[in-house]
């Protein structure tokens, strides 16, 4: 990574990303003028990697994604900040754009929009709602703020948005058990937040979310065509939605008592 000037800033958050983090490393380190890296108590080899690559590295107890991510940007020192999580990799085409935006960094736009490509167990999942999904992740320094959210936090930009060429690609589970382990812990996140925002679920509301949420993905966005990994998805997706909202359901009925 060069030193100087510092166009781009790539931020990331970890916990215990160490498996994840060469293939990352690869192909993040030749695009970024800086990494910065906040981590919030990995025991495994993360910030060992991390700083043997030439990244700023910042500890900080957790305080929620979008308390991460915010902390992360204002140790950015690069004029455009990009966020990339370390199961998300920039593809060739992408890299070509961020390096293009290095070269002519004066833009109109505030941020960009990426698409993202999905991989459900090493498969790339071209349907069910899938693909093409777009995110913002790359913005102007200053521009740019993650609102709070308990989960599925999203990047609010001051000023237009235009896209980049290219895909990110999210490796987001490797196995059925780690899905299981990380559905434990955002649907009770996500039941939180809705109960937070007023929701309430009645006695059928999980079971109509849950079964819509596998029809759309399944049939109607064509999920079947991705084999057994596209089953799995939708399977495994819409468990997560009558998770989070018996949940819910729960947490009103405490209410009432």
């Amino acid at each position: 990574m060069s030193q100087q000037p510092v166009i781009l800033s790539v931020a990331v958050i970890t916990l215990n990303e160490a498996s994840n983090l060469p293939r990352w490393l690869a192909a993040v380190a030749p695009v970024a003028d800086e990494i910065v890296a906040v981590d919030s108590g990995s025991d495994d080899a993360t910030v060992e990697l991390l700083r043997a690559a030439g990244a700023r590295v910042f500890t900080r107890d957790w305080s929620g994604y979008s308390d991460q991510r915010n902390f992360a940007a204002e140790q950015c020192q690069g004029r455009w900040i990009a966020f990339f999580d370390a199961d998300e990799v920039p593809d060739q085409r992408l890299r070509e754009a961020l390096d293009e935006l290095k070269q002519n960094p004066q833009r109109p736009q505030a941020g960009f929009e990426l698409g993202r490509k999905v991989f459900f167990f090493g498969r790339f999942l071209r349907h069910g709602g899938f693909f093409p999904e777009y995110i913002a992740r790359v913005y102007q320094a200053g521009r740019g703020r993650w609102p709070r959210r308990a989960v599925h936090e999203y990047l609010e930009v001051d000023g237009p948005l235009g896209r980049l060429p290219g895909y990110l690609e999210h490796y987001s589970y490797r196995t059925v058990g780690e899905y299981l382990r990380r559905l434990e812990r955002y649907s009770a996140e996500a039941a939180a937040q809705m109960h937070a925002e007023g929701r309430t679920a009645g006695p059928f509301t999980a079971w109509a979310h849950a079964a819509w949420n596998f029809l759309w993905r399944y049939f109607l966005r064509l999920g079947f065509l991705d084999g057994f990994e596209g089953y799995l998805a939708a399977r495994l997706e819409s468990l997560y939605t009558l998770s989070k909202y018996a949940r819910l359901r729960e947490m009103n009925r405490e209410d009432q008592a």
